[in-house]
């Protein structure tokens, strides 16, 4: 089998289908012959030298044939980086033997999602051929959903009437969170108020489930920094190895700290009358609203984002970490992924942001909100989460089309995507669920 094949074998015999045939004329005449052979257990390049006068026999005879045996020296490849067979001998034979699998189910499924081989690198089949196993599982009805794209459905039409049986016609979409705000609960505040920037050291990524760690936050006033907090919290349980790496945070440095349930009120009493600003807020902003939620505080706050006021105003970048926009802004960051001294960096971060957003003629949040949700560059910036589409009927099939033109067409950014708002817009005759992927 090709799946024992280790990269000392040497010589094998092997038998099963080729496919992906390429060939290259060498220097000394002879032609380079390539291709993959699978054999029910895995699949393995392989190569033949051909003397040119043969070429075109042995080429037609290969594509001709249900299947070959080939007999070789299989080595590692430093070129491609895997086992690669050399095959010295090949002879047609009769392919493989398959066994048919069988639905045996007496109450059949619908397939709500399946990839054609317009899915980009996830798939291999074409819809007429799905549709066939479809019919001959007993299957009445089946969904196609590629990635991104509906180049399959002409085909799967007319499978479906040879087979009659009925297609669900979809799209496995790229969505895009357009509807959240770059600051959360805003009240209108003026970027010319007070602030808290903060960042947070915790020992995992739950709000739920871990614990913060130490509490950095700088306080920014009329677009300067006025005042900072500083202080490791103890988490009553030991700190992460892996944790402990990252931010040079031991147990012994915590294990005299105050807890959270001591610091937080100080903490709240330091941000007092000002907007909460933090790098990718959701998350340290998550543990905060967390642990207020357990002492009984209330939890009211103005929360801005630096990372979605990057994505509005530094385009250009691709990446939005506090390295990458601090690099962008030539704002120093000396320790990074401590809590104080990333607070900080953010804190000039935004002082900056607060400039470009004056230069646009946007002096309070409202008016950052409103610039976010017009944007479509932050929305090509924006993560992307897995999405199915269905069509029920004909007015959700032409809206369907819509969404994904405009994908392509508007707010293309390595995949096609669909902003939220617009398949809100047009969400008439469409069944919307679940896909296999979180996302990007």
């Amino acid at each position: 089998k090709i799946s024992d094949i280790t990269p000392y074998e040497g010589a094998v015999a092997l038998c099963g289908e080729i496919s992906n045939i390429e060939s290259k004329e060498l220097r000394s005449g002879k032609i380079l012959l390539s291709f993959d052979l699978y054999d029910g257990s895995s699949s393995i390049s392989c190569k033949s030298f051909i003397k040119g006068e043969l070429f075109n026999e042995v080429l037609s005879r290969l594509k001709s044939s249900k299947g070959i045996k080939i007999y070789g020296n299989s080595g590692y490849s430093k070129f491609s980086g895997e086992i690669e067979v050399i095959a010295n001998t090949i002879v047609e034979s009769g392919g493989l033997n398959k066994a048919i699998r069988m639905d045996n189910s007496e109450m059949k499924r619908v397939e709500l999602h399946m990839h054609t081989k317009m899915s980009q690198m996830d798939a291999m089949t074409s819809a007429s051929d799905l549709i066939k196993r479809a019919m001959s599982w007993g299957m009445k009805s089946i969904a196609i959903t590629d990635h991104g794209v509906v180049q399959a459905f002409p085909e799967a039409m007319d499978a479906a009437k040879k087979h009659g049986i009925k297609v669900i016609y979809g799209v496995e979409g790229y969505l895009v969170d357009d509807g959240v705000p770059i600051a959360l609960h805003e009240k209108g505040e003026s970027l010319d108020g007070s602030y808290v920037v903060f960042d947070l050291e915790t020992t995992g990524l739950s709000a739920v489930n871990n614990k913060i760690i130490e509490i950095g936050a700088v306080k920014v006033e009329n677009g300067k920094i006025t005042d900072r907090f500083s202080t490791f919290v103890n988490p009553k349980e030991p700190i992460p190895f892996a944790i402990e790496e990252l931010t040079s945070i031991s147990d012994e440095m915590v294990i005299g700290a105050p807890t959270i349930e001591e610091i937080l009120p100080d903490f709240l009493k330091f941000c007092e009358g000002c907007g909460l600003i933090a790098h990718n807020a959701s998350f340290d902003a998550g543990f905060i609203e967390e642990n207020c939620r357990r002492m009984n505080i209330p939890t009211d706050f103005t929360v801005g984002d630096t990372v979605a006021m990057a994505r509005l105003l530094l385009p250009a970048l691709n990446k939005f970490k506090l390295d990458t926009v601090a690099k962008a802004l030539n704002v120093s960051l000396d320790h990074h992924h401590r809590a104080v001294d990333d607070a900080a960096c953010t804190a000039e971060i935004f002082v900056k942001f607060i400039e470009m957003f004056k230069a646009r003629d946007v002096r309070n949040l409202d008016q950052v909100n409103e610039m976010g949700r017009t944007n479509e560059d932050a929305i090509r910036k924006l993560p992307t989460y897995h999405i199915i589409i269905l069509a029920k009927n004909d007015i959700g099939r032409v809206n369907l089309y819509r969404l994904v033109s405009w994908s392509h067409l508007k707010y293309f950014a390595r995949r096609p995507r669909i902003p939220k708002s617009l398949l809100n817009e047009y969400r008439e005759g469409l069944i919307v669920g679940s896909a296999c992927e979180a996302g990007e």
